[in-house]
């Protein structure tokens, strides 16, 4: 089979969420499937697969969300003579109605509007945008011969809110971080530092505003402790900086954007992984957490009690300021006992959340779309 895919998102920097998502999933059907011919659509010609002998690049210099994607990509899905086109988000051109494969992560636009970058210019703009979305999401949903989701959650979400869509969702999950990014034995290191991490945008509905609020009693109580935020230093993280400073909260540090190996460390030694997210199609930096031997408290919202199951985290109530505080309290209690069981329940997420399942299950979505 000749499986095009548009891995435009696969880049140095965007190997968070979505980057990470076509990263993993093509590394694991080359090993599953090399038979396969795959055609990879990217903006860079170097880039992690450019010279396995079952991959061919095509490049396509084209940033997503804007109006060259939808004049220019319809021509090149079409040229790459492909018996499936799998597109890894929502953005598919309404113009290119051929064999296609969708995937969506979530429908967080759908319930959090705000959480756009977008939403930060002028209104009307704003709207414009908000508008070519649904209808974007509306036309590849209508086109798409099968629709793949990380979660039970999302498949629902995508069933109640486009019904005629419910035939073609397949459930595929998706995997934790690899071997070579987290290696054998590190997480049996002992913690080196005393801080609490938050890895992730600073969207609004990332939560990151609640566990600010939570920090003035966090710290207080903890004069020895950190808080460490790592994401994209961009508006909505200018806004929540803007926010500590007014507070004049202490022991606040922003590391921006970090490196793979930066962010193992990072969550090797932590306290504890803070993820105040109030919507999550599946949820990445708390499995990574795990993976690294890092205890998670989590929010109770969206997919990340099926994602992480009742044993893998310390869940509060999502948006609650004095749950938050009493989840995290409860790991810094005992920050031994947190991490004992996060290494406890970390083989059964492993087995759960593998990268090589949600390749097999994506092959057989294409050959059923084929």
């Amino acid at each position: 089979m000749r499986i095009g895919i548009d891995a435009r998102m696969m880049t140095p920097r965007a190997t968070r969420g979505i980057g990470r998502y076509v990263e993993e999933l093509i590394r694991a059907m080359l090993e599953l499937a090399p038979n396969h011919h795959y055609v990879l659509v990217t903006r860079l010609a170097i880039h992690p697969f450019s010279s396995h002998s079952s991959v061919e690049t095509r490049v396509a210099d084209v940033p997503w969300y804007g109006i060259s994607e939808q004049l220019r990509m319809p021509g090149v899905f079409k040229s790459l003579k492909a018996d499936i086109i799998h597109v890894p988000h929502w953005n598919v051109p309404i113009l290119y109605h051929g064999p296609l494969v969708l995937t969506l992560h979530d429908l967080l636009l759908h319930h959090e509007p705000t959480s756009a970058r977008i939403s930060t210019r002028q209104p009307w703009l704003a709207a414009l945008k908000r508008l070519g979305y649904r209808l974007t999401l509306s036309s590849a949903i209508q086109h798409a011969k099968k629709i793949l989701v990380p979660t039970e959650f999302t498949a629902q979400d995508l069933k109640t809110l486009y019904p005629e869509a419910a035939a073609k969702v397949v459930v595929t999950g998706e995997g934790m971080g690899r071997k070579h990014i987290f290696p054998t034995g590190f997480s049996n290191r002992p913690p080196l530092s005393k801080y609490l991490l938050y890895v992730g945008s600073a969207y609004p509905h990332k939560g990151l505003n609640l566990l600010v609020e939570a920090w003035e009693a966090i710290c207080s109580n903890h004069p020895d402790l950190h808080l460490k935020i790592a994401g994209e230093e961009d508006v909505f993280m200018e806004r929540v900086r803007s926010e500590v400073q007014q507070c004049k909260l202490p022991r606040v540090d922003f590391l921006g954007y970090v490196q793979d190996e930066e962010l193992q460390r990072l969550y090797h030694d932590a306290q504890a992984l803070i993820f105040p997210s109030r919507f999550e199609g599946f949820g990445l930096p708390p499995l990574e957490a795990i993976q690294a031997g890092c205890p998670v408290v989590s929010s109770d919202a969206a997919a990340l009690p099926e994602v992480l199951g009742q044993g893998a985290a310390y869940f509060f109530k999502s948006g609650s300021k004095t749950d938050i505080i009493r989840a995290i309290e409860e790991v810094l209690k005992d920050t031994a006992a947190a991490r004992a069981k996060t290494l406890a329940v970390l083989p059964l997420l492993q087995a759960r959340h593998d990268w090589k399942q949600t390749a097999r299950r994506t092959l057989e979505a294409y050959e059923l779309a084929e």
